[in-house]
């Protein structure tokens, strides 16, 4: 697959899972999981790369969104997420290697990278499914 600056995979009207997370090997490897488990998928190496994607009218059902970027972070993504109307009702997963500080409201859970792949992968499971969506006003799950 090419790196251009946001790679889409198979986009379909119900929405992919946008992977936002500037290591490549994170990003291919969630990939590579989600789509075995029949996801849609599409990636992004930034905040504004991943921005961008969703403005061009690319519809996400669920953002998987690293903490730790180069310029802007993912708490200033997520800040830009919830102020812009279109775009605020995007479940958020946020799956980093740094700890959570700070305001973690307005998000379905925040991972640890390196837990257990399959309590991420029953949060995305639990999310993508209408019938049993998370929501991000409930409690934010933490691990």
């Amino acid at each position: 697959m090419g790196r251009g600056e946001y790679d889409a995979v198979d986009v379909s009207s119900a929405g992919s899972i946008l992977i936002v997370d500037d290591n490549d090997e994170t990003r291919d490897v969630l990939q590579r999981v989600l789509q075995i488990r029949g996801y849609v998928t599409a990636e992004a190496r930034s905040g504004p790369d991943a921005l961008r994607w969703l403005r061009d009218g690319n519809p996400a059902r669920l953002i998987l969104l690293d903490i730790h970027m180069p310029g802007m972070d993912g708490w200033a993504m997520h800040a830009v997420l919830k102020s812009d109307p279109a775009l605020a009702g995007i479940p958020v997963i946020v799956f980093s290697g740094v700890d959570a500080k700070g305001d973690v409201e307005d998000i379905v859970a925040y991972v640890r990278k390196g837990v257990d792949p399959d309590l991420l992968l029953s949060l995305i499971e639990r999310t993508c499914r209408p019938e049993r969506a998370v929501t991000g006003s409930r409690s934010p799950l933490r691990s």
